[in-house]
């Protein structure tokens, strides 16, 4: 789709104006309103807790239609996965990653679910390294569940997460997996509350997104419709936190995906009390960080340095 036609295709968009989607905070300021393609989103970041969204954003019922009719097409170039797109992807690479961080977790499990399954790699990449495991996937896109049922021993569930739940009631699975889905949700906290639902005390969820202060970002890349949310090590612990999940691990580096991410391991518990919140110089320096890596407009090297200085001190309180 070409720059002017996804323009136009935007515009005629029905759309609202919302609240911060991670603290529900009215107040936030304009960051840009550019993006990939060209379309006029309009990114903003919520003062209150430095969230970055899109404001005003597509309806539930626009973007329901854009993800059912337009988002394989446009942003993955296929209607279909073919063994060819697998290949050239980081699909593979990013579900080799995925085993392999949650190794000890998968050797003690007997039940894994992915949410957002698309094409299957990651549970056929389970499937292979733990024959044991009962996988189960649940994917919206009816071409792309279609190819994963092919793959895989398990099953996959095709349509919304909240209708799988409504027919799999007090199911539970030991591992959960959310790979660069929870960006893309319009609702997060009610998301993490549903996947609460199919947790026990023993289980983990694996949660990787697209990080937007990573230090690789340059340009706009992670800036489209798809992606309503622009996470950062602040705003997911905050989030996650919110939610009654307590993180036991966290990847910040070297995650093989098609824009610069990082991923936590948690569980349901008892989120360390202290809060997680960002002071508003912290805030500004971030919308200067922003601008600096996504819009490419100078800053002056003394702040860079002590944004990433703080992000670093950040992170290792997790």
């Amino acid at each position: 789709m070409k720059n002017h036609s996804a323009k136009e295709y935007y515009s005629n968009l029905k759309k609202e104006q919302i609240n911060c989607p991670v603290c529900d905070s009215s107040n936030y300021k304009v960051l840009a309103n550019q993006d990939r393609y060209g379309m006029g989103l309009q990114s903003v970041i919520c003062t209150n807790c430095s969230m970055i969204f899109i404001n005003p954003r597509p309806t539930e019922l626009e973007m329901n239609d854009f993800y059912k009719n337009h988002y394989r097409s446009f942003y993955e170039s296929v209607e279909k996965p073919t063994s060819e797109y697998i290949n050239n992807g980081p699909f593979i690479a990013r579900a080799n990653y995925v085993k392999n961080v949650l190794g000890n977790y998968l050797y003690n499990a007997k039940s894994v679910l992915d949410v957002g399954c698309a094409e299957g790699t990651l549970l056929l990449t389970i499937e292979k390294g733990f024959p044991n495991i009962t996988t189960q996937g649940i994917e919206p896109s009816l071409s792309f569940g279609a190819y994963a049922k092919q793959q895989l021993k398990g099953e996959v569930f095709i349509g919304s997460y909240q209708e799988f739940i409504k027919k799999n009631n007090n199911r539970t699975f030991d591992v959960l997996t959310s790979t660069h889905v929870l960006e893309h949700i319009l609702n997060p906290k009610e998301y993490l509350s549903e996947l609460k639902k199919m947790m026990h005390n023993e289980s983990v969820l694996y949660v990787e997104v697209p990080n937007i202060m990573d230090k690789r970002v340059n340009g706009l890349g992670a800036v489209h419709l798809g992606h309503v949310l622009s996470f950062d090590a602040f705003t997911l612990k905050r989030l996650l936190n919110d939610c009654g999940f307590e993180i036991l691990e966290i990847f910040m580096d070297d995650l093989p995906a098609k824009t610069p991410a990082m991923a936590v391991i948690c569980k349901v518990g008892n989120p360390i009390n202290k809060k997680c919140s960002l002071s508003k110089k912290d805030i500004k320096n971030k919308e200067s960080l922003f601008k600096e890596r996504v819009l490419g407009e100078n800053l002056n090297k003394s702040i860079i340095s002590k944004i990433k200085k703080k992000l670093k001190l950040y992170v290792k309180s997790f």
